[in-house]
């Protein structure tokens, strides 16, 4: 019996289709997970918003701002969450660590839980160089090359 000869190339080609069909495949579990990134200035009183426009923030009226990660509860279980921060030429800024929201029994079984972090921006490095512009917040889990959301624009004006 004759067995058929297989390229290199052929055997390559297959094993990264495959292997590019199981990270897609991860990529879009990661995805499910988180619902969403919103910003917010919680002591000049704008809310989260809702939509895909960006939030323009004023670093002389704002002394934070605040991230909240809606991710669902099964994939925080061991695990942390990040939030890159990426400055407007694309370089991170910072990576912020979010805590875990308790998870108590009495506690109403939500579909999706906020995870929330602040920012400074007065008195910070984003004043001291004048690193104003469209800003982009990221959601990652720990150790993970994808993130779990749509990254956030928001804007930080002087």
């Amino acid at each position: 019996m004759r067995c058929p000869k297989l390229s290199a190339a052929a055997v390559v080609a297959s094993m990264s289709l495959t292997a590019g069909a199981a990270l897609a495949q991860e990529t879009s579990a990661l995805r499910d997970g988180c619902q969403a990134v919103w910003v917010t200035a919680p002591a000049f009183g704008k809310p989260a918003p809702r939509f895909r426009k960006p939030l323009n923030f004023s670093a002389a009226e704002v002394l934070d701002l605040e991230f909240q990660v809606l991710i669902r509860p099964d994939l925080l279980a061991g695990r942390s969450l990040e939030l890159k921060i990426l400055t407007p030429k694309g370089h991170l800024y910072q990576t912020l660590a979010l805590p875990a929201p308790p998870d108590a029994a009495a506690q109403r079984r939500s579909r999706y839980r906020t995870v929330t972090a602040r920012l400074p921006v007065a008195g910070t490095t984003i004043v001291d160089n004048s690193l104003y512009g469209a800003w982009k917040a990221e959601a990652y889990l720990a150790g993970e090359r994808t993130a779990c959301a749509k990254p956030r624009s928001f804007v930080i004006n002087p």
